[in-house]
């Protein structure tokens, strides 16, 4: 016989989540026992809120499903932000959190604050933040929920809360594997009149989004695209495709804060075919009406809700089909363009350059960028709208969480050897006790110098008259506090080097990608550095 715990944790690991990240806590020893006990890998990050990250940035990478494992109380509530960047991502993942025993998780009955060490009402607290929350009072209650747990590993963030003493209740008999079938397919869901908008558009264009480019048919489904020969723009979630998608065709990454010739071709359009993709504000600007003013817009995704949401931001001028991005592919395959040439360039702005000189250089079949939140993350995409063929770039698409890169880098390379990590040196402080693990694991580190927090800056100077409080290391009233990065990097054992836009060339590009160790370039940007947007 086995207990709860060790059965849980063993039908994750047959389903295939068999990486864990969390950091170790009396009411979540068992399940960590557990992990290694059937041959999972248990990483313990430093920071319970990194351990979000590092399962976005391996989802990301892999394409698996990661596993949190959290004690009570701060365990949990220290890792919302990173379980909170999985969910607003829709990357799947799977929290096991500890509870006090139930003798002592009493505090809603007695309407009090608190009984047992650390009692917190982590289901509450979660729910906003998840697809499912579960919590597990009886092990008769996991087995009746443990098909629906199951089936739903690579699809939901999942947030389970088992108590402590009922981690150590025995099970009565062996638990068979379960077997799941199949998805079926809707059909043809697309109507007549759908079809009809496509074939008698004069300006059609394809906006790719995550939920295309990680679809398990992506090179099948890109190449009926290819043939359709209608213009294709990536959003930032949907760049994994830039390099299957037919180059005669691709017109580049959009965005307000991506300008460029992507923008100006949605913008001359007269329908919008949006597949996968969510058309949010930083996607699309402020205003929706704005946004392609004279395009109608096909709204494909499979998940209703946000099918309703973007037809209440559109109105009527925006259909939506509620269907998953291969049948609505299928539908419209026989639908083909005349092939149209764009040879189109955009024009190098600093420091979107210095950054180009690196990803030009970076393998982009076999490697992967994360980027981190500010004006890293926009000059990141920028840069790679700058080439034809880029590595793909990954990020806390929605979330925009500082702290995040070097975190999902780190999980990334768990299973690649190619991660790089742009990152700013606001957001280094976030999670920098991770750097610990690059002697572990290989991460090469592009810290863009700003003196603090240019994006916030550039805000102020718009909109507050230029008071720098709390974003630079300058302003007297309330200035951040002071510190030596490079001083720090090699505290890690990271060989560090510091260098000025002008100081950078091919041959310290080209020495920094070949070393086979973890390294860090700091690159001073100008204190003055603006992002250039749409808006």
């Amino acid at each position: 016989m086995i207990n709860l715990s060790e059965q849980i944790i063993k039908d994750l690991i047959d389903k295939g989540v068999t990486t864990f990240f969390g950091v170790q806590g009396g009411a979540c020893a068992r399940f960590i026992d557990n992990v290694i006990k059937y041959k999972g890998k248990y990483i313990p990050v430093l920071n319970e809120q990194s351990a979000g990250f590092y399962a976005h940035g391996y989802y990301l990478s892999t394409r698996k499903t990661a596993g949190l494992i959290f004690t009570t109380g701060p365990g949990l509530t220290n890792a919302i932000t990173g379980i909170a960047s999985c969910f607003y991502d829709r990357v799947p993942l799977v929290v096991l959190t500890g509870q006090v025993k139930k003798k002592l998780n009493i505090a809603k009955k007695t309407n009090t604050r608190m009984v047992g060490f650390q009692e917190v009402p982590h289901l509450d607290l979660s729910k906003p933040i998840s697809d499912m929350t579960l919590k597990i009072d009886t092990s008769q209650k996991y087995l009746i929920m443990r098909k629906n747990i199951l089936i739903n590993l690579d699809k939901k963030v999942q947030v389970i809360e088992v108590q402590d003493d009922v981690q150590r209740e025995k099970l009565k008999k062996k638990l068979k594997k379960i077997s799941f079938n199949s998805r079926k397919s809707k059909g043809n869901i697309v109507s007549k009149s759908v079809l009809n908008n496509i074939k008698n558009s004069k300006k059609p264009v394809y906006i790719l989004g995550a939920g295309f480019s990680r679809h398990e048919d992506l090179i099948k489904l890109s190449n009926i695209l290819n043939k359709q020969n209608i213009p294709i723009a990536l959003t930032w979630g949907g760049q994994k495709a830039q390099n299957i998608i037919n180059k005669n065709n691709y017109i580049g990454i959009f965005g307000t804060h991506n300008p460029g010739f992507a923008n100006k071709v949605i913008e001359e359009s007269d329908l919008i075919i949006a597949v996968g993709c969510s058309l949010l504000q930083h996607q699309i600007g402020r205003i929706n009406n704005n946004f392609a003013k004279n395009a109608k817009i096909i709204f494909v995704n499979n998940d209703l809700n946000e099918c309703n949401r973007a037809r209440y931001q559109f109105g009527k001028r925006l259909s939506f089909i509620n269907s998953d991005a291969k049948e609505f592919i299928n539908a419209s395959k026989n639908i083909v363009y005349k092939k149209t040439n764009y040879n189109f360039e955009n024009k190098l702005v600093y420091p979107v350059d210095n950054l180009v000189t690196f990803f030009e250089k970076i393998p982009y079949n076999k490697s992967v960028i994360f980027s981190d939140a500010g004006a890293t993350l926009s000059w990141s995409f920028q840069a790679a709208n700058m080439l034809k063929n880029c590595a793909p770039i990954f990020t806390a698409f929605n979330l925009h969480s500082m702290g995040y890169a070097n975190c999902a880098s780190i999980g990334a390379s768990i299973k690649n050897k190619n991660v790089y990590c742009v990152i700013g040196d606001g957001s280094i402080p976030m999670n920098i006790q991770e750097l610990a693990w690059l002697k572990n694991y290989k991460v090469k580190l592009i810290i863009l110098d700003n003196e603090g927090y240019g994006i916030i800056r550039q805000t102020q100077r718009a909109y507050y008259k230029s008071k720098f409080f709390g974003s630079d290391f300058k302003n007297n009233l309330s200035k951040l506090p002071k510190f030596n990065l490079k001083k720090i990097l090699e505290s890690y054992d990271l060989k560090t080097k510091i260098l000025t836009r002008h100081q950078l060339n091919k041959k310290i590009v080209n020495n920094f990608i070949n070393s086979k160790k973890s390294e860090a370039i700091i690159i001073k940007v100008n204190y003055s550095a603006e992002v250039k947007t749409t808006e």
